[in-house]
């Protein structure tokens, strides 16, 4: 019974501190991209961002091990929202080609529409200029696998990973100069893409 109890009670403080530290975790996540927001273009200061969560440096350093690690978490908190959105619009649709469509088309609003996106413009940013570091935006591009795989792709894997390449340096482009896709912008793209999906068809059965 005493052992139950001695249990119980350190259940109760561990649980105490993983919600204290969950809420250390998500204050400081917040501030930075508060911060992010406020000094876009620059890169953002850790002595601002533990400011802006009425934290200290050294609760910081006790969660991340520096500012790069805490920008990667902030990112891959980001591309799980915008996976989510892009899951939501490919849903909408039954093709395969429109699935894709959706695809270009829902990344592309992340810097063309706030309205869209729950990550800020400055977040995005981020993620634009940044490589997909150990495939913290692979769950992204891997959404284009499966249609990619029933429009007859033989190398869908590497047919998203050219997709992706083209939209986010589109999306860089338009970060970069503090432009907006416009929809005919949008239409292209999507037109481009799908026609090359069905020229690399083609080709394939030509080859065979």
């Amino acid at each position: 019974m005493t052992t139950t109890r001695v249990a119980q009670a350190v259940h109760r403080a561990l649980d105490d501190r993983q919600r204290e530290a969950t809420d250390d975790v998500e204050r400081i996540l917040a501030a930075a991209i508060t911060v992010m927001q406020r000094v876009a273009p620059e890169p953002p200061r850790v002595s601002d961002i533990v400011a802006e969560a009425g934290s200290s440096k050294k609760a910081f350093y006790r969660y991340f091990a520096g500012k790069d690690d805490l920008l990667l978490a902030v990112m891959e908190r980001g591309i799980g929202i915008v996976v989510s959105y892009l899951e939501h619009q490919m849903d909408k649709a039954h093709a395969p080609a429109d699935k894709v469509a959706r695809w270009v088309s829902g990344a592309l609003a992340q810097v063309s529409d706030p309205h869209l996106t729950s990550m800020s413009r400055a977040v995005v940013e981020q993620m634009t200029r940044t490589e997909p570091v150990d495939g913290i935006m692979a769950p992204m591009r891997d959404l284009l696998v499966a249609p990619l795989a029933a429009l007859g792709s033989d190398d869908a894997g590497r047919d998203a990973e050219a997709i992706f390449q083209l939209t986010m340096a589109t999306m860089r482009r338009h970060v970069g100069s503090g432009t907006s896709p416009r929809p005919d912008d949008v239409t292209h793209l999507v037109r481009f893409c799908l026609r090359g999906i069905d020229a690399v068809g083609k080709a394939r059965k030509d080859r065979e």
